[in-house]
């Protein structure tokens, strides 16, 4: 029997619910982009794609009576509503690590007296696992973080910058240095950098004109990054990250 689950911060055990067992596949579906051509064997490859990853849970309700299961089930499905979004989702026997996932089918109940069977089927857009925890530093010279996961994190970057020209580098454990520039022209200010959305902004403005090169991101091991110029300090925030 598997053990219990948190969905938004929500128990399984405020509803009674048994978890019977879970299906959560070990990676994301695959896409693989294939190109074929006439005459040439196989194909040309382009690489892959992740989908959003599904989880299904099959569970048990127990309750006292046929209006108790049926009041269970109701503050179940507002629980779960879809339209509130991805939530984190932590299963009892992983406390340390969390889906970001929402509900994907509707709950039909197979009623047997003041019990209810029926299967969760979630959905996570964002196919991959995160460490509960997240990692944090700040710098103003270099920093070296060791990424846990198997899979590489994509940080969320806070800058301090005097202005003018500046850059930050990652050094990578495979070798390869991502550089992130500011451009000469760039104003002094606190730039925010997600590397997981792409997105930058420079006190609470799009600052996209003034920031050039990767996003950084953070393979399996230890990850050297190291600022200079105009950047006077970096603050980072990431999770350790699987498929």
């Amino acid at each position: 029997m598997a053990t219990g689950f948190t969905f938004g911060g929500v128990h399984s055990d405020a509803f009674s619910i048994i978890v019977n067992k879970k299906d959560i596949p070990l990676t994301p579906p695959i896409e693989n982009r294939l190109q074929e051509i006439s005459g040439h064997d196989g194909a040309w490859d382009y690489g892959i794609s992740y989908g959003a990853k599904p989880i299904e849970i099959e569970c048990t309700i127990l309750a006292e009576s046929k209006d108790d299961l049926k009041a269970k089930a109701r503050r179940l499905a507002g629980i779960l509503n879809p339209r509130k979004g991805v939530k984190p989702l932590i299963f009892d026997d992983e406390p340390d690590v969390q889906y970001f996932a929402r509900l994907a089918n509707q709950l039909p109940l197979d009623q047997l007296g003041a019990m209810g069977t029926f299967t969760i089927q979630f959905t996570c857009p964002d196919p991959f696992t995160y460490s509960v925890n997240e990692r944090r530093g700040t710098f103003s010279n270099d920093l070296r973080t060791t990424h846990n996961g198997a899979h590489e994190a994509k940080p969320k970057l806070t800058v301090t910058h005097g202005g003018g020209s500046g850059s930050i580098k990652n050094t990578r454990p495979d070798g390869i240095v991502e550089t992130i520039t500011f451009t000469e022209d760039s104003p002094a200010g606190t730039y925010e950098i997600d590397c997981k959305e792409m997105t930058i902004t420079v006190d609470g403005k799009a600052g996209y004109n003034f920031v050039k090169g990767d996003f950084l991101t953070l393979p399996e091991g230890e990850n050297l990054i190291t600022n200079s110029g105009g950047v006077s300090s970096v603050s980072i925030l990431y999770r350790d990250t699987w498929l």
